[in-house]
């Protein structure tokens, strides 16, 4: 089942969390962490009561308490930015280095690209004219699970947490999450808000895992860069930002990348939507 996670510490989890009870269909099934637990489809969403962050292998507990198996983890959350830009934001999650917010040092969870870029191109659609930018952030903090997850959020700051407009094209975007079967790639270089990567994905067939900014860049050894392939669905491709990246560090991971079998492509390679 598709496992979303709502948390009670935070409001915008909530707000998206009410959006998708309004939908029909959803029925008892259970209880975790005191709450119920409700079934609609092959979905499944849960509340929890701290913060996203310090829920580690939730998906686990979940399997133990309930009985279900998870094959992906949706994380609805909140976002906040200094740069107080509104702003729908979806990523995978775990640490290129040290884990300030959660997760594990120098650990990456499992991403799900098919469905997150889907989640994307749906959020694109259904918030259209809202006045929100619709962006992937890279990969970065936690919590720690065993499946595949993402998290989609609404930012950047207290005020847009409770917009039901949002909220509600982040709950019509998850509930249509679809695997396209697209080529998968992982990608690396550019700003946290991985302009270039949210610029392809939503023009181009294809399905992006773990993507790197600039400042996790000298984290990229051999074993993170075959964390980043593994974890996104064995990639074999990778997309770079070489304009938004140092040439040095371009041309260097360009070899480290292929030295481990993953080739290099452009968006010229890629089928248009």
């Amino acid at each position: 089942m598709k496992l979303i996670v709502t948390s009670s510490e935070d409001n915008a989890s909530m707000n998206i969390r009410a959006r998708l009870l309004e939908k029909p269909g959803w029925i008892e099934s259970g209880e975790f962490d005191g709450n119920l637990a409700l079934v609609r489809d092959d979905f499944l969403m849960i509340q929890v009561n701290k913060i996203h962050l310090d829920e580690n292998y939730v998906d686990d507990r979940v399997k133990q308490k309930l009985g279900k198996e998870v094959e992906v983890v949706i994380f609805a959350s909140r976002h906040r930015a200094e740069s107080r830009i509104p702003t729908l934001t979806v990523h995978p999650i775990g640490n290129y280095s040290s884990a300030d917010f959660g997760g594990k040092p120098g650990t990456l969870c499992k991403s799900s690209p098919q469905l997150m870029t889907s989640a994307l191109r749906s959020l694109a659609s259904n918030a259209k004219g809202m006045g929100f930018s619709i962006s992937f952030e890279t990969t970065h903090h936690g919590p720690s699970v065993s499946c595949p997850a993402f998290y989609i959020e609404i930012g950047s700051y207290e005020e847009l947490w409770g917009r039901e407009d949002a909220a509600e094209a982040i709950a019509k975007s998850i509930m249509s999450v679809k695997d396209e079967g697209y080529p998968v790639v992982v990608c690396a270089g550019g700003g946290h808000y991985a302009p270039r990567f949210t610029e392809v994905a939503l023009s181009k067939k294809v399905a992006i895992g773990h993507m790197a900014a600039n400042y996790a860049l000298e984290s990229l050894n051999e074993g993170m860069i075959r964390q980043m392939a593994t974890r996104s669905d064995d990639a074999r491709r990778v997309y770079f930002h070489k304009k938004g990246m140092p040439k040095p560090a371009y041309r260097q991971l360009r070899e480290r990348f292929a030295s481990l079998g993953l080739e290099e492509i452009s968006s010229d390679d890629l089928e248009a939507l």
